[in-house]
C-alpha cells in the first residue's frame, strides 16, 4: 500500500515542519485516502478521510511515484500543487497543496540518500506497472 510507503519514508525523513502547521490534507490515491495531519512540527499519517481537511489532493499512485523518484520536474510538481491556476482542479480539489509538497519533497531526498527507501519506492512502481 501506498500509506506505508510514504509512512516509511516520513520516518526516515529529518525534516521538521513549521510548528504553526495545524491542520490536515486528504491524499486520495486512486482507492486509497491518506490523512496527513500537520502538527506542532510533526506529521502523522491515518487511513481514511477527515470532513475537517483544510486540502484534499488528488494523485495517481504512479504519479506519487514519478514526484518521489524525480522522474516529474520539482518545478512542475511546486506550480501544479502549490501555485495551481484558480480553475485547475486536476490536482487539488480543496485547499492548496503547498503542506504536501513540502512533505514530498522530504520525500524526494529521502529516496535520494536512503538506498532502502529508494528500493521501496522502486519496487512499488513495479509492482503498479507489472
Amino acid at each position: 500500500m501506498m500509506s506505508t510507503l510514504i509512512a516509511k519514508g516520513v520516518e526516515l525523513q529529518s525534516t521538521s515542519f513549521p510548528q504553526e502547521w495545524n491542520e490536515a490534507t486528504v491524499l486520495r490515491l486512486e482507492d486509497e485516502l491518506l490523512t496527513i495531519t500537520f502538527t506542532s512540527g510533526a506529521v502523522s499519517l491515518v487511513q481514511g478521510d477527515t470532513p475537517e481537511a483544510h486540502s484534499i489532493v488528488q494523485l495517481s499512485k504512479k504519479r506519487l511515484c514519478d514526484i518521489i523518484d524525480g522522474s516529474i520536474d520539482f518545478m512542475i510538481v511546486w506550480r501544479e500543487l502549490a501555485e495551481p491556476s484558480p480553475t485547475d482542479r486536476t490536482y487539488i480539489l480543496k485547499g492548496s497543496g503547498a503542506k504536501l509538497f513540502v512533505l514530498l519533497d522530504s520525500l524526494i531526498k529521502c529516496y535520494q540518500s536512503n538506498e532502502a527507501f529508494k528500493q521501496l519506492v522502486d519496487d512499488y512502481r513495479a509492482h503498479l506497472t507489472g
